[in-house]
């Protein structure tokens, strides 16, 4: 193997490393969302207004003072990013409505679905070979959530109530829209920022929404204001942006696993600190086996 060969393969090595680093440091960030979307009383509807208002003109903003590219020259383009406002829109309320109507729990648990999603619709967009190693991991998982989903400390023991139910349905409703949302980014990122992906598919949710949006009840406390800036700007741009940079160099099946995997994990550490919730000896034990198989993923991915 000549030098040039093996400067390829290194050169291979550090970019996914370095995407799998982007996604990882994305975790924090979208893993606060649930606890700080349970504290506001508002509709799904207001609440992905807000959120996506001060996204958008967070990034908008950051991409002027530092002077970069903010308009897209082919129509094409923009109708793309228009279709992955639409889906983004969706997906959170999808998100928050079944946070809403179950419990956090059960809307991140069943959110986190997203990756059985993405791998079977992968191999549809982009042609490519539907991996056995990642649909025995995607079980694992779906075992893992389903040991802390039922776990004695989540208070969801009435699995057939009409809210699970319904919870459950929002929330695989919002896994949905997370895959195909995580897809159209894994080709589009490959020829932009991230930042400017970001920024106007959250401008375009946020236009999208705002005819619905005109008719709630925009009474919102100082409380309430905190709270949505914290998840259009901490979250939306800070978890969002370094999720879809790692998609220049990691699988969307990849990313989906470690999103997925972890951010239950997180949430659950998250509300140890935040909100004194102790976990259950079978919530630790569904974390573990979540972990152990997005580390495997990790490790054995190529």
């Amino acid at each position: 193997m000549n030098d040039r060969s093996m400067s390829d393969i290194n050169g291979t090595a550090v970019s996914y490393r370095n995407g799998i680093i982007s996604v990882l440091v994305a975790l924090p960030f979208v893993s606060l969302t649930g606890l700080f979307g349970k504290f506001l009383s508002h509709s799904p509807l207001l609440i992905v207004q807000g959120r996506t208002v001060f996204a958008f003109g967070a990034l908008l903003l950051a991409l002027l003072v530092l002077r970069k590219k903010v308009i897209f020259s082919h129509y094409r383009e923009w109708l793309r990013l228009i279709l992955c406002g639409i889906i983004l829109a969706v997906h959170w309320i999808a998100f928050f409505k079944s946070i809403q109507v179950s419990t956090v729990a059960i809307g991140l648990l069943t959110f986190a679905s997203y990756p059985l999603f993405t791998t079977f619709l992968e191999p549809i967009f982009f042609h490519e070979k539907l991996s056995k190693r990642n649909v025995s991991a995607v079980l694992i998982v779906i075992c893992g959530l389903a040991l802390m989903a039922t776990s004695p400390s989540d208070n969801s023991g009435s699995i057939l109530s009409g809210s699970v139910i319904q919870g459950v349905l929002w929330g695989l409703g919002g896994g949905l829209g997370f895959a195909l949302l995580t897809l159209l980014n894994r080709g589009h990122v490959r020829h932009h920022s991230p930042l400017l992906l970001t920024c106007w598919q959250n401008g375009f949710a946020a236009m999208v929404l705002l005819p619905w949006s005109l008719s709630e009840s925009w009474v919102l406390t100082t409380a309430d204001w905190t709270l949505l800036f914290v998840l259009g700007v901490v979250c939306t741009v800070g978890g969002h942006a370094l999720l879809i940079n790692g998609l220049r160099n990691v699988r969307a099946q990849t990313a989906s696993m470690l999103i997925a995997g972890l951010e239950p994990v997180c949430a659950i550490v998250f509300a140890l600190f935040l909100l004194g919730e102790v976990p259950s000896l079978q919530t630790l034990l569904g974390g573990i086996l979540i972990v152990s198989t997005t580390v495997f993923m990790i490790t054995r991915s190529e």
